[in-house]
């Protein structure tokens, strides 16, 4: 069974209150790889009485009590961690041209001789045509977008156009077709309905502006 089917099947066994160590033995893998697999699942107190019922001599109620404590400790983290971000509540001019220029050096083509910017999380998308349209009077009727996606999903063609052109508000006379992309191994994931690809969009006749956005990333890498 490939790693990311067997992940899903011991998420999926851990779910429905399997012990680790069940997991571990049923799936032929490592007790340390089910637990990291697992350790964001919380067990319901009747799962946790059952696993307590169960003839297993190594697993006991404080040990299992002690697991469920670090995992809610671990939420709670990520729950402060969370409260903390709240507090940036806006960005400056400054910080937002900034904050674009540093995305652009990750994700942006360089040599291209256009602009062209890809990434598969929307949100950065969105930000990035925000970011030319404010600081380069870029529309959205000046770009061409593009999405690349495994080919297992060329039956969601037009659900995955539609995703993106709803989300970014672009016409879909902007789009290209997709581009699907075959693989030797068909990987399977638990997001598999809610994945729409990696999305590109370039800038028409922007080779002046390829020139001054490599100008400005090298100089952001020398302060």
């Amino acid at each position: 069974m490939a790693k990311y089917r067997t992940r899903i099947t011991a998420r999926q066994l851990r779910t429905q209150g399997a012990s680790i160590k069940d997991i571990a033995k049923q799936l032929k893998i490592s007790p340390s790889t089910a637990s990291i697999w697992c350790r964001d699942i919380i067990l319901s107190p009747t799962q946790i009485r059952q696993l307590l019922k169960s003839k297993e001599k190594n697993i006991t109620a404080g040990r299992l009590r002690g697991a469920q404590i670090q995992r809610e400790r671990r939420l709670d983290r990520i729950r402060a961690a969370e409260q903390e971000a709240y507090r940036l509540k806006s960005l400056t001019d400054n910080e937002f041209w900034i904050a674009g220029l540093a995305l652009y050096l990750a994700e942006g083509s360089k040599r291209m001789g256009r602009v062209q910017f890809t990434n598969s999380d929307p949100r950065i998308i969105k930000f990035m045509l925000r970011w030319f349209k404010k600081f380069y009077n870029i529309s959205k009727h000046e770009i061409k977008c593009s999405i690349i996606i495994n080919h297992i999903h060329q039956s969601r063609d037009s659900i995955i156009k539609e995703y993106w052109q709803k989300y970014l508000t672009i016409p879909l006379e902007r789009f290209t077709d997709i581009r699907y992309v075959k693989t030797k191994q068909l990987k399977v994931y638990e997001n598999h309905n809610n994945y729409f690809g990696t999305f590109s969009f370039r800038i028409n006749k922007s080779t002046q502006l390829l020139n001054r956005l490599n100008a400005l990333t090298n100089r952001l890498l020398s302060l």
